[in-house]
């Protein structure tokens, strides 16, 4: 599955003229607020990868069934209506393609979005296919053990958009993963990452990572 995530300052843009897409899946997340964590180092944590991560206010997220797909929807007259309102809004913060891995596909409310914790990952692996092969893999397998999630989202970022639509290097933005962990709501979240399977999860993202930003979300389907 390939998918086209954007991050916004607000959600001027939304309102104005999010898409209907009928080839694409639109999930709208609206920023509850950002959390610390211990999947880095407290070293890792303080280097930024991405500018302006704190003005994280709203994100579209578009999947589509694959590349050629989202190529198509993105000739469109609705995508180009949308990315004038987003254009005009001044908003735009930076957006990414990925290719969407599921390693627990959604269940119960995460079908359609619900309450989430999101990640934008920087990797610590010399090359994107070291990283590829052990977050789809060990860390993934991890992520198993942990009670109470409804779903798994690995998003595996293939190209990169600053703040003026074009496409950016790595060294700008310096995000390699965006992680989706889904649970029905934050008691159930925190219940899981105070279960003893959450220590191994904490020590091989500490290994796999140079840098993390969190955030919880909750969101919906909006086409």
């Amino acid at each position: 599955m390939s998918t086209h995530i954007l991050c916004l300052a607000g959600d001027a843009a939304v309102r104005a003229a999010l898409p209907r897409l009928p080839d694409a899946r639109v999930h709208l997340y609206r920023v509850l607020r950002h959390i610390p964590t211990d999947s880095v180092t407290e070293d890792q944590a303080r280097r930024p990868i991405v500018p302006d991560a704190e003005r994280i206010h709203t994100i579209v997220e578009c999947s589509f069934a694959d590349p050629a797909a989202q190529a198509q929807v993105q000739a469109g007259a609705q995508w180009r209506a949308f990315t004038a309102a987003v254009e005009e809004s001044g908003e735009r913060l930076y957006a990414f393609d990925a290719y969407s891995n599921v390693p627990i596909a959604p269940v119960h409310g995460a079908v359609d979005g619900g309450f989430r914790r999101w990640m934008l990952l920087r990797r610590a692996a010399a090359g994107p296919e070291v990283f590829r092969d052990a977050w789809f893999g060990r860390h993934a397998d991890l992520v198993k053990q942990l009670p109470r999630v409804d779903g798994y989202v690995q998003n595996l970022v293939t190209a990169r958009f600053g703040a003026d639509g074009q496409p950016a290097d790595c060294d700008s933005l310096r995000v390699d993963g965006i992680a989706e962990l889904c649970f029905a709501d934050e008691r159930a979240m925190l219940e899981a990452y105070s279960a003893d399977a959450r220590l191994p999860l904490r020590d091989d993202g500490r290994a796999l990572l140079a840098g993390i930003v969190t955030l919880l979300v909750q969101g919906g389907r909006a086409s």
